[in-house]
């Protein structure tokens, strides 16, 4: 269900002539990002320059980067979800070494990889934002996988500076703590539509788990 989600995500920002780079927050196993740089690379290289904005970058892809905002250290010590003990500290847990081997393992260029790492309340800083600014980064495609009430919020307020009119939000977690609009992602969502200049166009669901949305 991911990868036909991502297909036809890529195939809408192709489309739509759409430049910018990845966001995922949330990078375990790096199975989705692999998925992403893959697909990626494969418009790039059956569609070719879309006579717009994308061009097939020399390494693979169209995307500017792809950036990985992660703690590499599983969940935060203080991590306790009644509703969901699998939640517990030190989960999910894939370190930088490991996560940079996987994608050279599943054949994928690291050369506009760039790892973010750190809790979000800890390294999504306004240094950092100030630095994506200057930078010019802007994202068209965003993925948040990171489960939690806090994190979703601390991914909401620092990210909302890089969207753009058409960027893809995907949110892996939407249905979990049973889908209740109190808690978990579906409320940090609704907290964030309430306080952003972004509106939110239904995209696309995942599964039983997830939603994605378009920026405008």
């Amino acid at each position: 269900m991911r990868f036909d989600f991502y297909r036809c995500a890529l195939d809408y920002i192709v489309e739509n002539d759409l430049a910018g780079s990845y966001f995922e927050f949330g990078t375990h196993r790096a199975r989705t990002f692999t998925m992403v740089m893959g697909l990626d690379d494969f418009y790039a290289k059956n569609h070719g320059p879309t006579g717009g904005e994308l061009t097939p970058k020399s390494s693979g892809g169209f995307m500017d980067k792809y950036f990985a905002f992660d703690s590499f250290e599983g969940w935060p010590d203080n991590t306790i979800v009644t509703e969901h003990p699998q939640y517990s500290a030190g989960g999910v847990k894939t370190s930088e070494l490991e996560f940079l081997k996987l994608l050279t393992t599943y054949g994928q260029s690291t050369e506009r990889v760039e790892l973010i790492k750190g809790f979000y309340e800890n390294s999504l800083t306004k240094t950092l934002a100030t630095k994506f600014l200057k930078e010019n980064v802007k994202a068209s495609l965003i993925t948040v996988d990171c489960n939690l009430y806090e994190s979703y919020k601390s991914v909401f307020a620092w990210a909302d500076s890089f969207m753009q009119r058409g960027t893809v939000l995907y949110l892996d977690d939407l249905n979990t703590f049973r889908a209740q609009p109190d808690q978990g992602p579906k409320l940090a969502f609704k907290e964030y539509k309430e306080q952003t200049k972004w509106k939110f166009e239904p995209f696309l669901p995942v599964g039983f788990w997830g939603y994605s949305f378009i920026v405008c």
